[in-house]
């Protein structure tokens, strides 16, 4: 092909290419403006050619150190490549912009002018600059974040501490306190015994001492109140050795109608101011337990029963077999549980107060520990109730071969 055919070839590209093509000669006069640089600029080449380039760029730049450096490194180096600067369109708005700039030279090696391609990067720049910026946002709140992390972990760290320390003086206090309760309980019991005892002498038919109606209604007050403290003593006893895993089990398969229908005969035979009704099941598996520790359990929710239903009032025992756990329920007649009472029966020393409060003496212990006796042998106790309807209290055990089971309250 022709070399002036592929000038002319060239030449076409360039006047028609998307971006601004400008030649300018050895004194920055434009000599050529392609349709690029119409489009870029705004302005027609009629209006430029013969222009020297500096027109099209901001005030600041004119007079700054840019022009001359570029016009350095372009003899040096003959081209100046990905140079982004600014340049001012006809209406007057100011664009970033990649300049490439390349020297032009004669035959001879001569300088004769140079060529400038720009490409529109505004939106680009912009875009990046907010990125930069987001950046540095960024970095700025990671490096907040993270010395407002050390100085917390700092604060968890003395926390921590302070907690150790404060657990470690609880423990020497708790285990001060079971001593003490421990030593002062078993200090409690025997002079008890000593006085329950001497006080049952007394009022014994055939004691030889000659007592007065009113000397015996007295002492036979003093024993009560006697065997209240003892009771006493021993819940705090059970309570010290529960909260302190001491609190032996003897766990066995055994037959739990048998236990409940020893109890409940007796609590027909004392309490005669109530209708007991039995279990309507004749037959029951075996469950898993301590048979002494369930039946301590089933007194005390009898007990309770008795002393919170009105006179005539119906307990009824019930049984049932669930999902591989005995339940047994004693319910009442009673004056129910208020709901934000009911999560708090099981506290040590909770007592729900009543006008009856003389009636139903007690310390509060006994529910505590029925509990605790029935989760460490794998079952559960709990409680539900309505004001003025009565109250029901289940316990369930596993049956004798699941003993594994987790100790949840099956569903009713």
């Amino acid at each position: 092909m022709p070399v002036t055919q592929t000038e002319r070839q060239l030449a076409a590209i360039a006047a028609d290419s998307a971006d601004a093509i400008i030649m300018l000669d050895n004194a920055g006069l434009i000599q050529t403006w392609n349709r690029g640089a119409e489009i870029l600029f705004g302005y027609h080449a009629e209006e430029v050619i013969g222009k020297h380039f500096q027109f099209l760029l901001p005030s600041d730049l004119r007079a700054g150190p840019e022009i001359e450096r570029m016009q350095k490194e372009l003899l040096e180096q003959g081209n100046v490549r990905n140079f982004v600067t600014q340049r001012v369109t006809q209406d007057g708005r100011v664009l970033t912009v990649e300049l490439t700039r390349t020297l032009l030279r004669d035959e001879q090696g001569n300088a004769v002018g140079s060529s400038a391609i720009l490409r529109d990067v505004t939106e680009r720049e912009q875009v990046q600059a907010q990125i930069r910026e987001l950046n540095r946002h960024l970095e700025t709140q990671v490096a907040a974040r993270t010395r407002e992390l050390s100085e917390a972990n700092e604060r968890l760290r003395l926390r921590q501490r302070e907690l150790e320390k404060a657990n470690a003086k609880l423990e020497q206090l708790d285990a001060l306190k079971s001593e003490f309760v421990s030593l002062v309980s078993h200090e409690l019991r025997a002079p008890l015994t000593n006085i329950s005892g001497s006080l049952q002498l007394l009022l014994a038919e055939d004691s030889e001492s000659p007592l007065s109606p009113n000397q015996r209604e007295i002492l036979a007050l003093a024993n009560e109140q006697t065997n209240h403290l003892t009771r006493l003593v021993k819940g705090v006893l059970d309570v010290a050795r529960i909260e302190s895993g001491q609190m032996p089990l003897s766990l066995q398969a055994f037959d739990p109608l048998k236990v409940i229908e020893r109890n409940l005969e007796q609590w027909r035979v004392c309490d005669t101011n109530h209708i007991w009704q039995a279990p309507v099941i004749s037959n029951l598996p075996s469950a898993w337990g301590d048979p002494d520790r369930v039946e301590e359990v089933f007194m005390n929710l009898c007990d309770n029963a008795s002393k919170y239903s009105q006179m005539g009032g119906v307990i009824s025992i019930d049984t049932q077999v669930v999902e591989h756990r005995l339940v047994v329920s004693v319910s009442d007649q009673g004056m129910g549980i208020a709901p934000q009472e009911l999560d708090k029966i099981f506290d040590k020393f909770n007592r729900i107060e009543r006008g009856d409060a003389r009636q139903t003496y007690g310390y509060g212990l006994g529910l505590y520990i029925s509990r605790k006796f029935i989760q460490a042998m794998g079952g559960e106790l709990w409680a539900e109730s309505r004001e003025g309807q009565g109250s029901v209290f289940f316990f369930s055990l596993p049956l004798a071969g699941h003993s594994n089971l987790s100790p949840t309250k099956p569903p009713l």
